[in-house]
């Protein structure tokens, strides 16, 4: 398990694309110049100039985007225009103005494409060193897509709708590197209608996330997908430990609706001989986490702006209750932290991978305006630089550079951490030559 979006952002800035100053049009936003490690990608091949990838970059003529209102809802990355100027947001906020530089940034969209792609081949990068760590056994998943528990509530056992904040109180395991993923919700509520969970943390005073969703059926348990929602032991957001909260508030329910609650008791191991499955699921997720259902009155919780978090010595625990929920989880190693700990390992490889994939757009020019001659360099000479002479036998090619650099930072990572990297000593192998 790899938190990417956490990654990418830590990797972007190692390496930077040196300023064009000639000409002042060919200029590209300050942040894509950060370089961390003092490499540039045009030190990687000649080709990689600005002047090439603006080439292939798509045609911007006539692109539109909408004027600024300070009554819209941005989330990061969305475009705005203003004095005829082209902002990008970089963080999610309402009401703050293009001038705000902690809310929005001027930027222009050859900077935007660049940024996009730049970013795209530093995912891709990641990716690839976690699958080989994967392929080789050397990266492990603990378990997948396992639900708290099996079934559904009986319709007639319901949850008394008493002005409560409620849900389920999740301590993971006090281990760095293991994270909880939660795959997919499910809700079982007595009305269809508009619902909204909270994710918070003990340690942040506004939720981690707010999701909303809609039930479409009376009484039936619905399960919905969710998109990047971790709950790791720390990160940036979040102190190290703590506790989860998967909670809603009980004054926000649809009119009328009361949570149907699934007949079990938390507060021990479930009947083996009852559900064997049950039984099965929880083995593997108890050793990584606890559930506590619990309720705090609403009265003690400030809601003036959706939710915050509340004294937790006002939690009451209430074992033989759901509260309508359910969770379908993954548990795995996470090594997100372990490489932003270690970003300086992977500027080489950043830089080759960003390399390679610009290279080979140059040679398939997909957005096809470029001249051929803009580049300094056929198709088949692109390639060539690419993937080297297919004639002989020796490799060469920033391909092969690449998958170089790839195994220098696989030694580099192996045993680093004895539960999610270890060494893959397969022993002394004995063949004939």
């Amino acid at each position: 398990m790899i938190r990417i979006k956490d990654v990418t952002g830590a990797l972007s800035g190692l390496v930077g694309w040196e300023q064009n100053y000639s000409p002042l049009d060919m200029r590209i936003d300050e942040d894509l110049t950060r370089s961390d490690s003092g490499l540039t990608f045009q030190q990687v091949h000649p080709l990689l100039t600005l002047s090439n990838l603006a080439s292939v970059a798509p045609n911007f003529d006539g692109m539109t985007f909408p004027a600024y209102s300070s009554s819209a809802n941005y989330v990061k990355g969305d475009l705005v225009t203003s004095g005829g100027d082209l902002y990008r947001a970089i963080k999610d906020g309402i009401g703050h103005d293009v001038s705000d530089i902690t809310y929005w940034m001027k930027t222009d969209l050859f900077s935007d494409w660049l940024r996009h792609k730049t970013n795209a081949s530093i995912a891709k990068a990641v990716m690839r060193f976690v699958n080989e760590k994967l392929n080789k056994g050397t990266y492990k998943m603990l378990f997948e897509n396992q639900t708290l528990f099996d079934g559904t509530g009986r319709i007639v056992d319901r949850e008394p709708n008493r002005s409560n904040v409620c849900g389920f109180e999740l301590v993971p395991i006090r281990a760095k590197g293991i994270t909880t993923k939660i795959n997919k919700i499910g809700l079982q509520f007595s009305k269809a209608g508009d619902y909204t969970v909270y994710i918070m943390h003990s340690s942040l005073p506004e939720p981690y996330r707010v999701l909303h969703f809609t039930k479409q059926k009376d009484n039936a348990m619905e399960w919905f997908a969710l998109n990047d929602v971790y709950l790791p032991y720390s990160d940036s957001a979040i102190d190290a430990g703590g506790s989860w909260y998967v909670v809603y508030n009980q004054n926000e329910l649809p009119e009328g609706s009361e949570a149907i609650k699934k007949n079990r008791d938390w507060s021990k191991e479930p009947c083996t001989t009852c559900s064997r499955n049950d039984y099965a699921s929880w083995v593997l997720w108890s050793k990584y986490f606890e559930v506590h259902p619990f309720y705090v009155n609403s009265e003690l919780v400030d809601t003036t702006d959706g939710l915050s978090m509340w004294d937790v010595r006002d939690n009451n625990y209430v074992y033989t209750s759901n509260y309508g929920i359910n969770l379908d989880i993954t548990v795995a190693c996470d090594i997100t932290d372990t490489i932003i700990g270690q970003r300086h390992l992977f500027a080489d490889v950043v830089a080759k991978q960003v390399g390679v994939d610009f290279l080979r757009e140059f040679a398939y020019n997909s957005n096809a305006r470029a001249n051929r001659s803009i580049i300094n360099a056929s198709k088949t000479e692109v390639l060539y630089e690419l993937d080297g002479d297919s004639a002989s036998m020796k490799k060469s090619g920033l391909n092969y550079q690449l998958d170089l650099a790839f195994k220098a930072i696989e030694l580099t990572f192996e045993g680093i951490d004895r539960a999610c990297l270890p060494c893959n000593n397969g022993g002394i192998k004995y063949r004939s030559i």
